[in-house]
């Protein structure tokens, strides 16, 4: 039997590990810090792309709801029932004065005017926290709602009967009483229910004696008359916001964000070769260039609205409105900004 080679039996020394030196170390660190700051790029990267698209988002959901709801009241500008604006004679304009601790006069023959300067020019008191310069919308209309008249339906009377009071008319109140050939605007002395039916005496300031002017029958309705006031002021956020104010009541913020508001209104006045009072537009002036507010036919509204978050673009974001920057120098919030313009007719303006 051949014997083993002892020389082939000894044990094999084990081999030392040499590891990591110090090159091969700093070259897996660098790759380490490169990938590292490839992961912190991208995740910063869509970061801000969220960031930029929540803000985008929330912007283009402040701009449909303003617009709808101005525009809403934009359109119904003047309503009084089933009879159109044009219909009735400018000489004898619906309007109605002052009487003891009410609001002021209302005219729901101008229904809309708009007004821009640094100081307030509009109805009503200005709002402590109102954004001086940017511009201010009051819009008069009946409500969309009437109660039929039931009584007292000679030019005579110094007050309307209606059955029942369904939307709560109150003293002081601004009403409108209408049919389909002409209205009447007064405010209520008092409401007062009596056999069945709410007599409504009132105050007109379209003659010394009180009484409606013109002859009512069965099918005239009152409406409650809508005074409203659009502007820009800041929230207790200290953010600007567009807000909006009935007559007498208190300002409701509306959409959060809104920089500006800047008017131009359509008027048929004749000028630039039209013909005046054809129910088309011959120039789009600014609110101070109108000289007859019956002559306004349509409504171009413009809004700036912002990003909520700031140091959101990568530079500063200027902005255009009617020809004007919209975006003073100074500002380097770097916030989004967005201009967004609709154009409204005068529903009750035009035939």
């Amino acid at each position: 039997m051949k014997m083993a080679n002892p020389e082939f039996m000894q044990p094999r020394p084990i081999r030392q590990s040499d590891g990591f030196g110090l090159v091969e170390l700093m070259i897996a660190m660098t790759i380490g810090l490169i990938l590292l700051g490839g992961i912190g790029y991208v995740f910063l990267g869509s970061k801000q792309t969220f960031r930029t698209q929540d803000d985008f988002s929330r912007i283009q959901e402040n701009v449909r709801y303003a617009l709808e709801t101005v525009g809403v009241d934009v359109r119904m500008a003047g309503y009084a029932g089933c009879v159109n604006l044009a219909a009735i004679n400018p000489a004898s304009p619906i309007s109605v004065g002052v009487i003891a601790n009410n609001p002021p006069d209302i005219d729901i023959g101008d229904a809309l005017r708009g007004y821009v300067g640094a100081a307030w020019a509009a109805p009503g008191t200005a709002p402590a926290d109102w954004v001086a310069g940017t511009g201010v919308l009051h819009i008069i209309r009946a409500s969309e709602a009437g109660v039929t008249l039931t009584g007292n339906l000679t030019p005579t009377n110094a007050n309307v009967q209606i059955t029942g009071n369904p939307y709560n008319f109150a003293v002081g109140e601004a009403l409108l009483v209408s049919n389909c050939e002409t209205a009447d605007l007064f405010r209520a002395t008092t409401v007062s229910l009596a056999g069945g039916k709410v007599t409504i005496p009132h105050s007109n300031a379209m003659n010394t004696a009180n009484n409606t002017v013109n002859q009512y029958q069965n099918g005239a309705e009152v409406f409650r008359v809508v005074s409203t006031t659009y502007f820009i002021a800041t929230n207790l956020a200290g953010n600007p916001a567009l807000y909006r104010r009935p007559e007498g009541g208190i300002a409701e913020e509306l959409v959060e964000n809104v920089e500006d508001l800047v008017m131009r209104f359509g008027v048929d006045d004749g000028s630039n070769g039209g013909t005046a009072n054809d129910f088309i537009v011959d120039s789009y002036v600014a609110p101070g260039g109108v000289t007859n507010w019956r002559q306004v036919v349509t409504a171009r509204v413009s809004m700036v609205f912002r990003s909520n978050s700031d140091f959101v673009a990568t530079q500063l974001q200027p902005c255009v409105v009617e020809y004007t920057s919209c975006t003073p120098a100074d500002i380097t919030d770097r916030r989004l900004r967005q201009v967004a313009t609709a154009t409204y007719g005068l529903r009750n303006r035009l035939p």
